[in-house]
């Protein structure tokens, strides 16, 4: 881990302080006053080091700190320097850094592990790195920075979860790791980082391919210009709000065109890691010819293109980067609450750069500029829940004997295969066995801790299985046709409006099954189970004054 000493030089009579890697680089920065410059202290850890560092400025400052650097000024350490060639031979190297580092921010060690395989030696990097800071060219910041009230806040993710653990770089007993980034790699106090903006527009930028192998639904189309609109006017946020099914990742390919065209450089993120998968490959179809970097767990950080996919988590590796970031799945975990997210989304977009947010279930205050997509490809209205008031025994109570007779009837009904909810894990099994034990037909489990969960997946979608009883890691992301939905314990807590919307966008998607049943069954009309109503009666509201649904949808 690379230590910092703090530097003090007297020019034109004012005394600048800054903070350096090693001695022999002094004279680069200050060349000609050589005879001037001291080092005020031992090498230390990055954050000890900007403590020291405005200790120092506050010392140093008005009429007492000239005094006082009289006084200072025979006792300090010199170091021995050679004045600097005229022409440096680090000039390559300082514009290969800013290549390396333009629009991220880098921990100094990973920047080391790239230049190093590049063949540049630590000395050469640390002497190329002290310039870039002195001149302004290169923003360098410590592992964590103070806060009001004694808090230490990291400088990468922004969070103020840490704990204090012996660190094998610095020595220290209580240096400070990060907790909130730490699926990012170790993040100490003791670390350095390092970041430049983006480049901004391309001077001269090229026309963008766009390829689309289908074509818009009317209410695509209508939200894609909308999209476009809001960009001429640089109204800065938008929210996308579309039904479940209704296509809103296709409607912002237009505008990831124009920012292209326009020499910006564009951001998707997406919070989860499959779906980033998925988009990838969607995106590299509709721009054949545009450099596509894909970031996410186990790919390189280094990937270079104007148009990023990225989970949320990844972009907390840019840094001023982005004209447009379009962000879909705004609700979803782990983005949705998450401060430390929003900070990191934040601080990717460029000066004036554009935000645009997509989800099915908006949440909160909405933006001055809001989309709806209220129908889909098919023109058949969304299936609204039927919410069935029914207490249902505890799920450890649960038997054959005493399951309600509306369930058995519903789920005995050979017209639709079915999904059915529950709120736990536990509960899950319960229901599954329980199900199986009463129904003539197959009933299988679903849930994040179950081994083969993609082969049950995928043997539902294929309609080999009838039921299927699931917890919410089904509730999006995946697309079964023919199903109806059911909930069971509806009213849980972890049924959030939501939740509840997605797990009802499952029914209907296809155009050859555009309806089914959606049952919500709980023992109380909880405030979730009436606001998810109320969305998709909403968007189907839309749909009819705008004129969006067929004459088979609204017979």
């Amino acid at each position: 881990m690379q230590r910092l000493q703090i530097f003090v030089c007297k020019s034109s009579g004012a005394l600048n302080l800054g903070l350096l890697r090693s001695p022999e680089h002094l004279a680069d920065l200050a060349p000609g006053c050589e005879q001037e410059a001291a080092l005020l202290t031992p090498p230390l850890p990055s954050s000890q080091a900007y403590r020291e560092l405005e200790l120092w400025r506050r010392r140093l400052q008005g009429p007492l700190g000239r005094l006082r650097w009289r006084f200072l000024d025979r006792r300090v350490h010199r170091p021995r320097v050679q004045p600097p060639e005229r022409d440096a031979p680090d000039a390559g190297l300082l514009m290969r850094i800013k290549e390396v580092l333009a629009g991220r921010i880098v921990a100094e060690h990973r920047l080391h592990r790239v230049l190093r395989s590049e063949g540049y030696w630590p000395s050469q990097i640390g002497r190329a790195l002290d310039t870039g800071v002195f001149k302004g060219e290169i923003i360098q910041m410590p592992g964590f920075a103070p806060a009001p009230w004694g808090e230490q806040i990291c400088s990468r993710c922004g969070g103020s979860e840490a704990r204090a653990l012996p660190c094998r770089h610095c020595g220290s007993l209580d240096c400070l790791l990060c907790q909130s980034c730490s699926s990012l790699g170790e993040h100490r106090s003791c670390s350095t980082l390092l970041a430049v903006p983006g480049p901004g527009c391309v001077a001269r930028p090229e026309p963008v391919e766009l390829a689309l192998d289908f074509e818009l639904t009317p209410a695509q189309k209508e939200a894609s210009l909308e999209l476009l609109d809001f960009w001429e006017k640089r109204q800065g946020r938008a929210l996308v709000w579309a039904a479940c099914g209704a296509g809103k990742t296709e409607v912002a390919f237009a505008l990831i065109q124009r920012a292209l065209e326009e020499g910006h450089e564009v951001l998707f993120a997406i919070p989860r890691q499959d779906i980033v998968r998925e988009v990838v490959q969607r995106l590299r179809t509709a721009f054949p010819g545009t450099e596509l970097a894909a970031h996410f767990g186990g790919q390189p950080w280094l990937a270079s293109g104007r148009l990023v996919a990225a989970t949320t988590h990844q972009v907390l590796r840019f840094y001023r980067r982005f004209g447009l970031v379009v962000l879909d799945e705004v609700d979803a975990f782990p983005y949705q609450g998450s401060e430390m997210l929003r900070y990191g989304l934040e601080r990717a977009l460029a000066p004036n750069g554009q935000l645009v947010e997509m989800t099915a279930t908006p949440a909160g205050r909405r933006p001055p500029r809001v989309i709806t997509i209220p129908a889909r490809h098919h023109g058949f209205p969304l299936p609204e829940p039927e919410i069935v008031l029914e207490k249902l025994p505890p799920w450890v109570e649960l038997k054959p004997g005493n399951l309600p007779v509306s369930i058995l009837e519903a789920l005995g009904s050979t017209a639709h295969r079915w999904l059915v909810f529950a709120p736990t894990i536990a509960a899950c099994e319960t229901i599954q066995r329980v199900l199986a034990a009463v129904l003539q037909r197959p009933v299988v489990r679903c849930h994040s801790k179950l081994e083969n969960r993609s082969a049950v997946v995928e043997d539902f979608r294929c309609g080999r299985l009838d039921v299927l009883v699931t917890t919410t890691v089904l509730e999006r992301g995946v697309n079964f046709p023919g199903i109806g939905v059911m909930v069971l314990y509806a009213d849980h807590s972890v049924f959030s409006a939501s939740a509840l919307v997605q797990i009802a966008g499952r029914v209907g998607r296809s155009a050859e099954t555009p309806t089914g049943p959606v049952l919500f069954f709980a023992a109380r009309p909880a405030a979730a189970l009436r606001e998810a109503a109320a969305m998709i009666a909403e968007l189907n509201k839309q749909a009819r004054e705008r004129g969006l649904l067929s004459s088979a949808g609204l017979s």
